[in-house]
């Protein structure tokens, strides 16, 4: 009996990620990477023509960042499964996305095979997540509430996606522009989340995101 063929689409600003991505799984013959996008508009245009079974995306695009577009694709195409595939950590960012709709999440760190395990637990219909994050999920699901895991859970998605670029080092101008808003809705994220993590000064949360983001060092519960 001939084995289905699941097709895919890839989102990510790095023409390496592509060509690794259609080495890895093409020899399989079960996934068919059949769409590439390097950013969050070519991706939505893209859907819209195309039906893949499974989307592959990276959190840091060049016009997009964090869950939006995760919730935008979830919102709008919900039949199709979504794997985060990402340099940030899945600690960080884990509970957020699957709260957007992603169905699992592998650190581009990982071995392939982790890769292609959590695409075939998808496709069958299961979560591919952290244990951790699995237990915090459900306890949402359940209505309980979950204890933070670090003064970053106080933080909004929009919050934690600027504290992300603070880390990878975008001033507020470039920062203002990734996001298409004003510089001083910038300033007020900014100022937010210091007040969240207890910072008092902005060089002070420049240090510390960079610590988290960069260095994957994670600051005390609050």
């Amino acid at each position: 009996m001939k084995k289905p063929v699941y097709s895919l689409m890839v989102i990510d600003d790095h023409p390496i990620i592509h060509s690794a991505l259609e080495t890895l799984l093409g020899s399989d013959g079960i996934f068919l990477i059949d769409t590439f996008a390097s950013s969050a508009i070519e991706a939505m245009k893209l859907l819209k023509s195309v039906d893949p079974d499974l989307v592959i995306a990276d959190l840091s695009l060049g016009d997009s960042d964090g869950t939006y577009l995760i919730q935008k694709i979830h919102n709008k195409y919900p039949k199709i499964r979504i794997l985060v595939y990402s340099m940030s950590e899945e600690k960080l960012f884990g509970e957020r996305v699957a709260t957007a709709g992603a169905c699992g999440y592998v650190m581009k760190t990982s071995r392939p095979s982790i890769l292609k395990e959590a695409l075939h637990s998808i496709i069958n219909g299961n979560p591919f997540f952290s244990d951790e994050i699995v237990r915090r999920i459900r306890k949402r699901k359940c209505g309980r509430p979950t204890a933070p895991q670090s003064a970053l859970d106080h933080l909004s998605n929009r919050e934690m996606d600027v504290f992300k670029l603070i880390g990878e080092g975008l001033n507020t101008i470039h920062i203002s522009k990734k996001f298409n808003i004003s510089k001083n809705t910038v300033d007020t994220h900014r100022i937010n989340i210091r007040k969240k993590l207890g910072l008092s000064n902005g060089k002070a949360l420049d240090r510390m995101a960079y610590e988290v983001i960069m260095q994957r060092t994670l600051p005390k519960k609050k």
